[in-house]
Formats: structure tokens, C-alpha cells, sequence
């Protein structure tokens, strides 16, 4: 609230603690924005502990909206789990201020896929508003489709090459097989009544191995 005494203007935040440990408090706004708007850490007794919220001498100032303060010990376990409102003036009534602790845009943030936590509900007071925090989600962005499509070529081309080289050599073989010249003084041999029989085909399996490391290399 903007007016009325200070008192008013500020909620308590009570938890309990196993044993002595440093808490840190996570401010976040979850409507009408989703962001981090602050942090703050105390030094945490054993049992029940009570702290003002903001603290004294804080510069956290709260714009009216939603927020859910979060306190973790350094080992992350939750210790408490709370959602305030903070209004611009007056009070609001019982139904204004159940929907207002029930907004939560980063419920639809998550769904749209960024960050976000669905919201819990606890009955505490208003705040005063102030500045809004500079801070706020980091939005991270998904890699170009191009991008991936452009390495996988690139990685199946990098593969292939020792293949294609291969490829290249055995169709230069097969063309220089068949275009050797028949040889009267081996007409007796096995090679050259094989070479004779089917020199057609030889050619044929060359130029086609020779075509086929010509498509393969236009394509990559």
C-alpha cells in the first residue's frame, strides 16, 4: 500500500530451521511480468526465525504484481515458500486478492518454453511498490535449423571422401583394363580371352564408377 502507516506496508516472513544455516531469499514477480526481481541472504537460528520483509536499509522496491519469495539454505533445500501481493493503494478485497495470489504468467512462459514454475499460494500481507528490478529472465535461443543441416552435409562429406577416392582410382583401373590393346602372343591366356570376352563391360563398370564420383562430388 502507498499510504497508511509504515507497519502496514511490509509482511513477515517466518520459518524454521533443523539448525543454524545461511538463507538466501529469492524475490521473484510472477505476474502481471515473470522475472527475478531481487535476493537477499540471512544468518538463519535453530527453530523458529521471524524477518521483515524488505528488510531494513533494502533498496528492493516492489511494483504492484504477484511475487513469490523463495528461501533455500546453501544446500538448496526449501525452507519456505510464500506468495505476496503488493497493491497500488487500498485494500483489496477477499476475491481480488485470492486471484491476484493465483496469477502466475510464468506458468505461460513455460509453456511457450522458458523458464517458469507454477505458483503456491500462502496468505500474507501487501507491500509497498517501488522501482521495478533491471534484472530479468534469460532467454536462450534455439540453434538454426540451417546451422544443423549445413554440419551434418559438411560431417557426411568429411565420411564419404577416403570412399570417393577409392571409388575414383578403381573406375580409372577399369577404363585403362579396357582399353588395352589385344595382345596376339598372350591369345592363349586366360586374362586376355577374359578381357576379349568382356571388355565391354569392364568400360561400362568404369564409366559408371567414374560417374557415379562425379554426382558425389557436385553434391557435396
Amino acid at each position: 500500500m502507498t499510504s497508511g502507516p509504515k507497519r502496514l506496508r511490509g509482511t513477515t516472513l517466518i520459518f524454521v530451521l533443523p539448525r543454524a544455516a545461511r538463507v538466501v531469499f529469492v524475490v521473484k514477480q510472477l505476474s502481471p511480468v515473470c522475472r527475478i526481481t531481487g535476493h537477499f541472504a540471512v544468518n538463519g537460528h535453530a527453530g523458529r526465525n521471524r524477518i521483515r520483509f524488505p528488510r531494513r536499509g533494502s533498496k528492493l522496491r516492489l511494483d504492484p504484481g504477484t511475487y513469490r519469495i523463495t528461501a533455500r539454505t546453501r544446500a538448496g533445500e526449501v525452507v519456505q515458500r510464500v506468495t505476496i501481493v503488493v497493491v497500488k493503494a487500498g485494500a483489496p478485497t477477499r476475491d481480488e486478492l485470492i486471484a491476484a495470489r493465483a496469477a502466475d504468467v510464468c506458468v505461460l512462459s513455460a509453456a511457450n518454453g522458458s523458464t517458469g514454475a507454477s505458483n503456491t499460494s500462502s496468505p500474507q500481507g501487501s507491500l509497498t511498490p517501488g522501482q521495478p528490478s533491471a534484472s530479468g529472465p534469460v532467454e536462450t535461443g534455439n540453434t538454426h535449423p540451417g546451422a544443423v543441416l549445413g554440419s551434418t552435409v559438411a560431417t557426411a562429406a568429411r565420411a564419404v571422401q577416403p570412399f570417393l577416392v577409392a571409388l575414383l582410382a578403381l573406375a580409372i583401373l577399369l577404363l585403362a583394363v579396357a582399353s588395352l590393346p589385344p595382345r596376339p602372343a598372350l591369345s592363349d591366356s586366360r586374362a586376355n580371352r577374359i578381357l576379349a570376352q568382356h571388355r565391354m563391360e569392364i568400360a561400362g563398370l568404369g564409366a559408371a564408377a567414374f560417374l557415379a564420383v562425379l554426382i558425389a562430388l557436385l553434391l557435396s
